[in-house]
C-alpha cells in the first residue's frame, strides 16, 4: 500500500495529568492508557473541543449516539462513568453540572498548536531542530545537547555543523577514548604535537567564525567544561557545541536536552500503518526498514507490533535503527517477542560507527560504565522497578549492604544528571523513571540473589496492603515472578499476592491472577509453566504459612468462577473452609463459607445453600467477628431469597445494610470482591418487590448502585445492577430506569465474562426482543437463568419448568407456572384451558403461600382474565380485588396498572351492559409482563 507522508504534529489535549488523543481514541493519565468506553470518549472529546464553554444535552447525545435515539439517562450514566475514569473528587473536578442545559470540562485545556517544523527526529538529521539550534549557537557561545544513549546528540550536533558550514569553520572533536582534551583538539585542528591550539583558533577567529563540536565529554566532563571555558575566554568569536549525557557545567553554558521521538501512545487500538506513520519513531523505523532491506513496507497488520516495539525502546533513534536491521532475521512480532530480555538482539549497526553505537548493550553499558560503584549499584537496584518510582520506595529498595539513604538519593541525582533516569510527576508526586532499555540493561547486571529483590518484594506488599490503584500492578507482577523464582522467597511472594488480591481485581486481570493463584497454591514456579510444576533440578519450596493458604485457595475459587462459571471454584473453596477451619480463622471460614454458598446458588442449589448456611450458623456467627458475621448472614439472606423465604430473607439483609452504613465500610471488600452493603441490597431490593412493595424495592436497587459508585469498583457495580436494578426496574414497568441501568452494566461489565454475558442477555434477549441465537449463550441454570425467565418467556424452557414442578427455582416459581399457563392457553382449546387453569390455580397457591405478593397478583391477573373470559365474572372481580386491595404502595408500577385497568373495564362493562370480551392490559411497549 502507498502511505502518505508522516504528519509530525498529533493533535491531543492536555488537561491536569491527562492527554487525550482524539484521532486515536486514547485517554492517558500520567503516559498510561486508561479505559474508557467510547460514548463517554466521544462526550469527553466533545467536552474538550469547547473547554470552558457549556455543551448541550442534545449536542451530546448526537455526537456520542449519532444514529440511536436514547434517553437523557444514558447520557447521565455515561458522564458518571466518565467522571469515574478520571478520579473525580469533591477538591479535583472536572466535569461540571449546568442545570437544565448540559455539561463543560473545568479544566484548563491546552491544545498544543501544529509546529511549522517538526520537533524531533526528521529522515535528515532533524533538520528543524538543526535550525533552531543554528539560532541557538549564535545567541550562546557554549550548547550543550545532552539526552540517554542513542538519542542522537551526536547526529545533531553534526548536522548543526554541517548547516553552518557557510559562515562557521567548523572542527569536530571526539572526546570518547581522549585522555587529554586538548591533544585531541590539537590532533583534529593537524596541529602537530605542542602547539597551542589558542593561537591557531585565534588565526581562524580573525578571518571567519569558529565552530567546535566537543562530541562524547562522558568520559572527562571535568576536563570538558575546563577546556570549554577556556577556550571561549581566551578566543573571542569561538563558538562551541557539546554532546554529553550530562550538562559540563561550565561558565555561560545553555543546556539543550535531546528528546526521544514520538511514540503512538499505548492502548492506541486499532492502529492503522497510516496513523502508526504519524509518530516519528515509526517512521524512522520504516525509513530504515526500507533502506535496509529493499522497499520494506509497513503494513496495517504489522503497525501495532511495530508501534509497541518503538515504545519498549524509548524512541531511541539508535535502538530503533538496530532493530529495523533486524528485520532480515525477524518479523516486527518476533523482533518484538525477543526485545524485552535480549539487548544482544539489538546489533549490527553501521560499519563506520563507533563499536559503542554497533549494539544496544554496548551503548548503554558505556554510558554505566563512567558510574561509580555506589551509583552503579543503585541504578541496578532502582532497575528493579518497572515503572516510576519515588525517592521514598527507591531508598528503601536501594539502601542497605554498605549503601546508605543519602548515598541513594546522591546517586539518582546523579543518574538524572547522566540522562539514564528521567523525571516524572504523577498526582502531583514527584517521581522517577528509567528508560525501559537502560532498566533491562542495569537489571541484566543485578545478581538475582542481591538482597535489593527481597525488598523489593516487601515494599510491593506493604503498598499493596494501603493502595490497590492498578498502576502498581507492573511491580507486583515482578515481585512475583522473583519471589516464586529459583532464587526467591514463596512465602514473602505469597504474602504479596494475597495483599494485592484487590489490585489484579480493579485491574480486572483475572486470568493472570488465576495463574498466580494456582501457582501458588501447588508451590509451582511461575504462571506460564504447565501443570504449574517445579524446574528440574529446583529444591521443594517450603509450606506457606497457615495464615495465608485459605486466602489464597478462596481467591482462587473465587476468580475461576469469574472466569469459567458455577462449579469451576468448589475444590478451591473447599480447600480453603478446610484450612480456615484448621487453622481456627473465623474469617477466613467466613470467606470460604461465601464461596460454597456462592456454588450452590449457581447450580440452583437453593436448599443445599440454606443448609450450610444453617450449618454453620453457630460457628461463623457467635465467634466474635463482625466481618464473619456479615458474611454470613448476607449469603444466608441470599438463599433464603432463593429459596422462596422472602420474609426471613428481608430482615436479615436489612440487617447487614444497617452494618455496613458507615462510610468507613465503603472500601471493605469481601472475599467475591463485592460490597457487603451492596450485596444486601441487591437481594432486599428483589425481597421487597416479591413482598409487594415495588416503589421501596426499586428504592433499594438505586441506593445500591449509589453505594457501588462511591466504593469505586466494578464488581460490585456489576452486582448490583445486573441482579438487582435492571431485573427490578423491568418487574415495575420502568423502562428508562431499566434502560439506563443496562447501559452502565455493559459499560462496566466488559472485564468481567460472567457479568457481560449477562448483559448480552439483556441487550438481546429482553430489551430488543432479537433473533433466538442469544438463548444459547444464556446460563443453563440458576438464579440468573431463572431471572431472564421471568423477564421474558422464551427463557422458560422444560428444564426449568421440571424445576419448578419438583420444587426447584422457588423463589420465581409461581411465576413460571403462570407463563407456562399462559403459553398453555395460547394454543386453544378445552384442555389447554383447563391446563392453563390448574397452572394459575397453583401459581396462586405457591405466591400466597410465600408471601410473594407481585407473584400473586400476576397470577390471580391471569386466572381472573380466564375465568371473566368465560363468565365466571363475579369471582374473577373478587379475587383480582382482594389482591389488590393488600397493595399498600406501588400503584403506579406496570403490574397495579394493569390489574387495575381491566378490574375498571370489567366494572364499566357491567354497567354498561357491553360483550364480556377483555381488553389485554396496557403495558409499557416491549414489557411482557402478564402475556406469553
Amino acid at each position: 500500500m502507498t502511505l502518505p507522508a508522516p504528519e509530525w504534529s498529533v493533535a491531543h489535549a492536555s488537561f491536569g495529568p491527562f492527554r487525550l488523543y482524539p484521532a486515536q481514541r486514547v485517554l492517558l493519565e500520567d503516559g498510561r492508557p486508561l479505559k474508557l468506553g467510547s460514548r463517554a470518549f466521544d462526550i469527553l472529546a466533545v467536552l474538550a473541543e469547547r473547554a470552558g464553554a457549556p455543551v448541550s444535552k442534545s449536542d451530546l447525545i448526537a455526537r456520542a449516539w449519532p444514529d440511536t435515539i436514547v434517553e437523557e439517562a444514558n447520557l447521565r450514566v455515561h458522564v458518571a462513568a466518565l467522571r469515574k475514569a478520571l478520579r473525580e473528587t469533591p477538591e479535583r473536578r472536572y466535569i461540571g453540572n449546568l442545570a437544565g442545559h448540559g455539561y463543560t470540562l473545568l479544566a484548563a485545556v491546552q491544545w498544543p498548536a501544529p509546529a511549522g517544523d517538526p520537533p524531533y527526529y526528521t529522515l535528515s538529521d532533524r533538520g528543524a531542530l538543526a535550525d533552531s539550534l543554528a539560532a541557538l549557537a549564535q545567541q550562546h557561545l557554549l550548547v550543550t545537547l545532552t539526552g540517554t544513549a542513542g538519542v542522537g546528540k551526536s547526529t545533531m550536533a553534526h548536522a548543526l555543523a554541517r548547516q553552518l558550514a557557510a559562515q562557521f569553520r567548523t572542527w569536530s572533536i571526539d572526546l570518547a577514548d581522549a585522555a587529554d582534551p586538548w591533544a585531541a583538539l590539537a590532533g583534529a585542528m593537524g596541529l602537530s604535537r605542542g602547539t597551542d591550539p589558542v593561537s591557531a583558533l585565534l588565526a581562524h577567529v580573525r578571518e571567519c567564525p569558529v565552530l567546535l563540536v566537543l562530541d562524547n565529554c562522558d568520559r572527562i566532563v571535568t576536563a570538558a567544561a575546563a577546556l570549554a571555558e577556556q577556550l571561549l575566554r581566551d578566543v573571542p568569536g569561538l563558538c562551541i557545541v557539546a554532546t554529553c549525557r550530562e550538562a559540563l557545567r561550565a561558565a555561560g553554558e545553555r543546556v539543550q536536552r535531546v528528546a526521544p521521538l514520538d511514540c503512538p501512545p499505548p492502548g492506541t487500538v486499532p492502529l492503522s500503518a497510516a496513523a502508526a506513520l504519524a509518530y516519528p519513531a515509526v517512521a524512522l523505523f520504516a525509513a530504515r526498514a526500507a533502506a535496509l532491506h529493499g522497499g520494506f513496507t509497513l503494513t496495517d497488520a504489522d503497525a501495532p507490533a511495530v508501534a509497541e516495539l518503538c515504545r519498549r525502546l524509548d524512541g531511541v533513534p539508535l535502538a530503533i535503527e538496530l532493530a529495523a536491521g533486524r528485520l532480515d532475521l525477524f518479523h516486527p512480532r518476533e523482533l518484538l517477542a525477543r526485545i524485552g530480555e535480549r539487548l544482544e538482539i539489538l546489533k549490527g549497526g553501521r560499519r563506520t560507527a563507533p563499536p559503542r553505537h554497533r549494539s544496544l548493550r554496548a551503548s548503554l553499558e558505556w554510558s554505566i560504565d563512567t558510574l561509580s560503584p555506589v551509583e552503579r549499584t543503585v541504578l541496578c537496584r532502582v532497575a528493579i522497578f518497572t515503572g516510576p518510582f519515588t525517592l521514598a520506595r527507591a531508598v528503601r529498595v536501594a539502601a542497605g549492604e554498605a549503601v546508605t539513604g543519602q548515598e541513594v538519593e546522591d546517586a539518582l541525582a546523579t543518574l538524572a544528571a547522566r540522562s539514564l533516569l528521567v523525571p516524572h510527576r504523577a498526582d502531583s508526586t514527584p517521581q522517577c523513571l528509567l528508560y525501559d532499555s537502560v532498566r533491562t540493561c542495569a537489571l541484566s547486571l543485578l545478581v538475582p540473589d542481591d538482597a535489593a529483590f527481597a525488598r523489593f518484594t516487601a515494599d510491593c506488599a506493604a503498598l499493596a496492603g494501603v493502595d490497590s490503584d492498578p498502576r502498581h500492578l507492573p511491580d507486583v507482577r515482578a515481585a512475583l515472578a522473583w519471589g516464586f523464582g529459583p532464587h526467591g522467597d514463596p512465602q514473602a511472594a505469597a504474602a504479596l499476592l494475597a495483599a494485592s488480591i484487590p489490585m489484579w481485581w480493579e485491574a480486572a486481570e483475572l486470568a493472570e491472577l488465576r495463574d498466580w493463584l494456582a501457582m501458588a497454591t501447588t508451590r509451582g514456579t511461575g504462571p506460564a509453566e504447565p501443570a504449574m510444576r517445579r524446574m528440574p533440578g529446583q529444591a521443594p519450596l517450603p509450606s506457606l504459612p497457615p495464615s495465608l493458604q485459605p486466602v489464597l485457595h478462596t481467591a482462587l475459587g473465587t476468580v475461576s468462577v469469574y472466569l469459567e462459571g458455577a462449579g469451576a471454584g468448589q475444590a478451591a473453596y473447599a480447600r480453603g473452609f478446610a484450612l480456615a477451619e484448621a487453622c481456627a480463622d473465623t474469617e477466613r471460614l467466613a470467606d470460604a463459607f461465601s464461596g460454597l454458598v456462592l456454588e450452590h446458588v449457581l447450580t440452583g442449589d437453593y436448599p443445599a445453600a440454606v443448609a450450610l448456611a444453617q450449618r454453620f450458623r453457630h460457628d461463623i456467627r457467635h465467634a466474635g467477628s463482625r466481618p464473619a458475621q456479615l458474611v454470613h448472614d448476607r449469603f444466608a439472606a441470599l438463599a433464603l431469597h432463593l429459596s422462596g423465604e422472602q420474609a426471613l430473607a428481608a430482615p436479615l439483609a436489612h440487617a447487614v445494610q444497617n452494618g455496613t452504613v458507615p462510610a468507613v465500610c465503603t472500601r471493605r471488600r469481601t472475599a467475591l470482591h463485592t460490597d457487603e452493603n451492596v450485596a444486601a441490597s441487591a437481594v432486599l431490593a428483589r425481597a421487597r418487590w416479591l413482598l409487594g412493595y415495588p416503589d421501596e424495592a426499586l428504592r433499594l436497587a438505586r441506593n445500591g448502585v449509589l453505594r457501588a459508585r462511591a466504593v469505586g469498583a466494578d464488581a460490585p457495580l456489576c452486582q448490583v445492577l445486573a441482579f438487582a436494578m435492571f431485573p427490578v426496574a423491568w418487574w415495575c414497568g420502568d423502562r428508562p430506569a431499566a434502560l439506563a441501568a443496562l447501559a452502565e452494566l455493559e459499560d462496566a461489565a466488559r472485564r468481567f465474562p460472567h457479568w457481560e454475558t449477562l448483559a448480552r442477555q439483556y441487550r438481546h434477549g429482553i430489551v430488543e426482543d432479537g433473533p433466538g441465537g442469544w438463548l444459547a449463550q444464556a446460563p443453563a441454570t440458576g438464579p440468573h437463568r431463572e431471572t431472564l425467565a421471568t423477564l421474558h418467556p422464551r427463557y422458560l424452557d422444560e428444564t426449568l419448568l421440571l424445576r419448578a414442578d419438583q420444587g426447584g427455582a422457588r423463589w420465581c416459581a409461581p411465576e413460571l407456572r403462570r407463563l407456562q399457563g399462559e403459553r398453555l392457553l395460547a394454543t386453544g382449546g378445552p384442555a389447554a384451558r383447563d391446563g392453563a387453569e390448574r397452572q394459575f390455580r397453583a401459581a396462586l397457591l405457591l405466591a400466597r403461600n410465600q408471601g410473594a405478593l407481585a407473584w400473586e397478583l400476576r397470577a390471580a391477573t391471569s386466572l381472573a382474565r380466564l375465568w371473566h373470559g368465560h363468565g365466571a365474572t363475579s369471582g374473577a372481580e373478587a379475587l383480582l380485588e382482594l389482591v389488590l386491595a393488600r397493595f399498600t404502595a406501588g400503584h403506579g408500577t406496570a403490574d397495579l396498572l394493569a390489574a387495575t385497568r381491566l378490574l375498571g373495564q370489567w366494572r364499566l362493562r357491567k354497567k354498561t351492559g357491553a360483550a364480556s370480551v377483555d381488553a389485554a392490559p396496557v403495558l409499557e411497549p416491549g414489557m411482557p409482563v402478564l402475556t406469553a
